[in-house]
């Protein structure tokens, strides 16, 4: 696993109530980029190996680079951009599949199941069929008990979200922007569409590294009542219309709510997740945009809702916990019958081309 720490990482997948969402269309723009890789290939050939040696390479060679985990294993990766060049790898077999636009031009494919060895595999195919059916079978279970506690979660937050309490949101948010947006710049600012966060074999995770690279300072949303989706939303609207570029995170439970916010030119951050200590970020308590009567009434509900969400969430992890473990187990079928030096010719061949290429203005 190439080392993430202090590094610009990201999901773009997700397992949600809505089964596997993905973002990766949204990643790049292959009508601007310069090159565009996509890496095929099977279990255990090497892809997310490639990618991790062509990031260090790039990184030796002082560029940046965006890292984009796997919400299946994120420990692995599933792509990586470089800025400054336009280039771009990315992992394009399922769930995310994956094509160039312009192959050739700007698109190139990058074919790693050539260093399979077919004739030892086929012997195996048995075991290697059985052992990809069992675990693409823990998803849809994943899926199930996620979807119930995105259920139990609307279901107890539902009641207090009223006129007054969302008016209170909004209020908030102005107040907010009236603070930490300095002036209005020609023209609107551009949003990217992420994932700061993932429901994982390795439980809820939050790319917390992210967050200190881009933004030294922010807000701390402590959301009981699910208020931080209209409060970000009307202070990425702000942003966007004072010329900010932002970097809107969505809720890896429910992809349709956003759940963090970064805007880097401000080195501001709006996290919907306990922070690390000693960081300098204010606490909001969404809790206190609520109406005093309708939390006195409702807050009973929506505390039993939420240990019911908690723990229909923890089930959904246990499945997907198994998912990696038997997908572990497919990929040592694998490891015996593969050539991983293609995987490393290849990934120095694609950083020198990337190299190649003329840096772009950021």
């Amino acid at each position: 696993m190439t080392d993430l720490t202090h590094r610009v990482q990201f999901f773009l997948g997700a397992n949600s109530a809505e089964g596997f969402s993905s973002l990766y269309d949204q990643w790049v723009d292959q009508r601007s980029i310069q090159a565009f890789y996509v890496i095929k290939g099977g279990a255990g050939c090497g892809k997310s190996t490639l990618m991790g040696q062509v990031a260090r390479r790039m990184e030796a060679e002082g560029y940046d680079v965006e890292y984009i985990r796997c919400s299946g294993d994120p420990d692995s990766l599933d792509g990586i951009l470089i800025p400054q060049k336009g280039a771009a790898l990315a992992d394009g077999t399922a769930p995310h599949r994956m094509d160039p636009a312009f192959t050739g031009a700007t698109g190139h494919y990058i074919d790693l199941g050539e260093g399979y060895d077919r004739k030892a595999l086929f012997l195996l195919r048995e075991e290697i069929i059985q052992g990809a059916l069992a675990y693409q079978a823990c998803y849809p279970q994943a899926y199930r008990c996620i979807r119930g506690a995105e259920e139990s979660w609307r279901r107890g937050r539902q009641p207090l979200h009223t006129e007054a309490t969302l008016a209170k949101t909004e209020k908030r948010a102005a107040g907010i922007l009236s603070r930490e947006r300095k002036g209005r710049r020609t023209g609107m600012g551009r949003v990217s569409r992420r994932f700061l966060g993932g429901v994982t074999c390795q439980g809820r995770l939050l790319l917390e590294d992210t967050v200190e690279v881009l933004c030294q300072r922010g807000y701390e949303l402590r959301d009981e009542c699910g208020l931080a989706d209209p409060l970000l939303r009307r202070l990425e609207a702000g942003f966007l219309e004072g010329g900010y570029d932002v970097i809107a995170c969505a809720d890896p439970v429910n992809p349709n709510r956003l759940a963090h916010l970064l805007i880097p030119e401000r080195s501001l951050a709006f996290v919907s997740s306990p922070v690390r200590e000693g960081e300098t970020f204010k606490t909001i308590r969404t809790e206190s945009l609520v109406e005093k009567a309708v939390w006195q009434e409702g807050r009973s509900f929506l505390r039993l809702s939420n240990r019911v969400a908690e723990e229909l969430l923890a089930e959904g992890i246990e499945h997907l916990a198994r998912a990696k473990g038997l997908h572990d187990d497919l990929e040592a079928l694998y490891h015996p019958h593969v050539d991983f030096t293609r995987a490393k010719e290849m990934a120095a061949r694609t950083a020198e081309e990337i190299l190649s290429l003329p840096d772009i203005a950021s």
